[in-house]
């Protein structure tokens, strides 16, 4: 399971020196512009599982 990191962290990390003074204005300015980091959604189609079975397909001819 992937590990979740905060927004600031994840913007400090793209800094050579993890500058979180850097991220922490970039975020202020982002707030600033009318911008809001929300968390990604996941995706219905990303499941490993299927939701509910597929048809079966059939491989024969139909001649």
């Amino acid at each position: 399971m992937p590990r979740k990191l905060p927004p600031r962290q994840v913007i400090a990390r793209s800094y050579p020196t993890w500058d979180y003074a850097m991220a922490d204005r970039l975020i202020a300015w982002l707030d600033d512009c009318g911008y809001e980091i929300v968390e990604k959604a996941a995706h219905p189609d990303a499941s490993l599982v299927p939701a509910a079975p597929e048809k079966e397909t059939s491989l024969e001819r139909s001649h």
